[in-house]
């Protein structure tokens, strides 16, 4: 099966091309750029690069959030009109889950996923790997979510494991980390906190397909601005969420 993954969920853009349980090619970049100008052309060189005929596509895999709302959209958006047009299944994950699988799956201990949210606020889950479901990469502990750095480790803490933190993590974080986990926290490397689509490739095969392509949105975990504004100046109008909120 030939596989196309892509992550623009963040500042990095990743992108693989994968047939079976092979990596052909991926690319990944990790510049202040806009991804609606680099994600087609890097997509369009790696296909090309890897002979791989966009209609040999077979299945497309992308990172449906959390991140930046204008990233994630890029990614989706991309993702959902390559699987229409081509006719072919779709499956998604998480931007924790690609990220918590840069740690490898003979590591015992649970994994811990950041983005920074600003504000001591964070996007994150905690993950571990399953022996037997390594396929579709490390599963979740404590479900993705938008919270306050602070109740976070109050979660983690109470389950008394240790834990990898991966990400892009302030100092100031780390130090909070520190002091409330102690022995039981270690960070990843650095690179650990850029994703990797070759492993969302390798997974996608044995990911289940999104049900509805039409009906497939982002998953933000919070608010967009533009709905917090809204629903300031508009405390008693009712209406329909257009962001799915979890």
């Amino acid at each position: 099966m030939r596989v196309l993954a892509i992550d623009t969920a963040n500042q990095p853009l990743s992108v693989a091309v994968s047939e079976d349980e092979t990596v052909l090619g991926t690319v990944t970049l990790n510049m202040r750029r806009t991804h609606s100008q680099t994600l087609l052309p890097v997509i369009s060189e790696l296909l090309e690069h890897t002979e791989t005929p966009v209609e040999q596509l077979e299945r497309i895999a992308v990172t449906s959030g959390p991140g930046s709302y204008t990233g994630v959209r890029i990614g989706v958006t991309t993702a959902k009109t390559l699987a229409w047009t081509l006719g072919i299944p779709l499956v998604a994950t998480t931007s924790l889950q690609l990220l918590a699988g840069n740690v490898g799956a003979a590591d015992p201990r649970m994994i811990m996923p950041l983005i920074d949210a600003r504000h001591e606020n964070v996007f994150a889950g905690v993950y571990q790997w399953v022996p037997g479901q390594e396929a579709t990469g490390p599963q979740n502990v404590l479900l993705p979510q938008h919270e306050p750095l602070a109740e976070l480790l109050a979660r983690v803490a109470a389950l008394r494991q240790p834990v990898i933190v991966v990400g892009n993590i302030p100092v100031a974080y780390q130090e909070h980390i520190r002091s409330v986990l102690g022995d039981r926290a270690a960070f990843a490397e650095p690179l650990a906190a850029l994703p990797k689509t070759s492993r969302l490739a390798l997974w996608a095969p044995a990911m289940t397909p999104v049900a509805d392509l039409h009906d497939f949105v982002p998953t933000y975990y919070r608010q967009t601005q533009a709905e917090q504004e809204w629903r300031r100046h508009h405390h008693d109008e009712g209406h329909a969420p257009y962001v799915e909120e979890v």
